[in-house]
């Protein structure tokens, strides 16, 4: 949805070297009198990604900040908000500058392939719903569904036991349908006033398609077996189409994520976690200043899963039309399965 997020390369290969002691007479015997030491060498060159651990340490997903990691995994989550501002509304006569309460219903579904060691490949389907959930609310914010389909591919490399560097690319496309009660009643009275009642039925239900293209470098630390941190660095640029006009805009997005594994120091499986994402637009009108800000809590028993509960709170304005607000609640819930 455009006013609540446009909801990211290269690749290098390593070998690892294998020590050879043995003699050169012994070295020329070697396929065939030491073939446990071709085959280990065939696995290590065909062995699978990493995944999703630094120094012993397992990463936790944060929703808002994507990491380096190539991995083969598949979620399922839901998505509720809910938010109030406040503002100045004006349909003829009538003046709305109460509060407004919205809400915000979705799911994701995603699928993500690891392959070649150093790359991955995803794919997402995210439906969701937006819209005021009293009267005023309903006429000045009005309604939205979204479906977007999302693609992408990481292409990563470690350095050392400790540090993971990658470098993303995501895209970003489908339909954005709203409902806007206020601003087509208010076309209307103020069509009959000056030239005897033109509905505009644009002011009122509008189809947008929404496409937002996003590179993105990305690191990864774990300094301890309990800590890790992750840092990206983000380019978006969205583009919406809306009867054959068009409206474009740019921004950077700095983001940062802190998780902290319990279950590393103690026999309680269970981590918390940290993140920061702050989307600053440079050009264009579509895109506005948002930032999150919160945290999860994750069950770190199980290395191949990851389950937990993700609060965001966002500070950003819902439509021109309100003020700029932190009374912003995203949670996020489901899991995660790698393999």
């Amino acid at each position: 949805m455009t006013s609540y997020a446009f909801a990211a390369i290269a690749a290098m290969v390593l070998a690892e070297p294998i020590d050879v002691t043995l003699a050169a007479e012994q070295d020329d015997q070697a396929p065939t009198t030491k073939p446990d030491v071709a085959a280990r060498a065939d696995a290590e060159d065909h062995s699978p990604p990493e995944g999703r651990i630094l120094n012993g340490h397992i990463f936790m997903p944060a929703a808002r900040v994507r990491g380096p990691f190539t991995v083969t995994s598949f979620g399922s989550f839901m998505d509720i908000g809910y938010g109030s501002t406040t503002g100045t509304f004006q349909i003829g006569d009538r003046v709305f500058n109460q509060g407004f309460d919205y809400a915000l219903f979705g799911a994701t579904l995603d699928y993500e392939l690891a392959f070649l060691r150093y790359f991955s490949a995803r794919l997402a389907l995210n439906p969701d719903v937006f819209s005021g959930i009293n009267g005023s609310s309903a006429i000045v914010v009005g309604s939205k569904l979204q479906v977007a389909v999302s693609t992408g591919l990481t292409a990563s490399i470690p350095l050392g036991d400790a540090v993971r560097v990658g470098f993303l690319l995501d895209a970003n496309f489908g339909p954005n349908v709203g409902l806007s009660i206020g601003q087509g009643i208010r076309a209307v009275i103020n069509s009959c006033q000056t030239s005897g009642c033109d509905v505009d039925t644009g002011q009122l239900f509008t189809i947008l398609h929404v496409f937002t293209l996003q590179p993105a470098a990305v690191v990864s630390w774990a300094p301890l077996p309990p800590l890790g941190l992750t840092a990206n660095f983000a380019y978006l640029y969205a583009t919406e189409t809306d009867s054959g006009s068009s409206f474009n805009g740019n921004a950077v997005i700095p983001a940062f994520a802190a998780d902290f594994d319990f279950g590393r120091i103690s026999s309680v499986p269970i981590g918390i976690q940290f993140q920061f994402r702050w989307t600053a637009p440079f050009s264009g009108t579509q895109l506005q200043h948002i930032t999150d800000i919160g945290g999860g809590v994750f069950y770190t028993g199980r290395q191949d899963l990851a389950a937990g509960l993700q609060l965001i709170f966002r500070r950003s304005a819902v439509t021109s039309d309100v003020d700029v607000s932190w009374s912003n609640l995203l949670t996020t819930i489901g899991l995660r399965y790698y393999w």
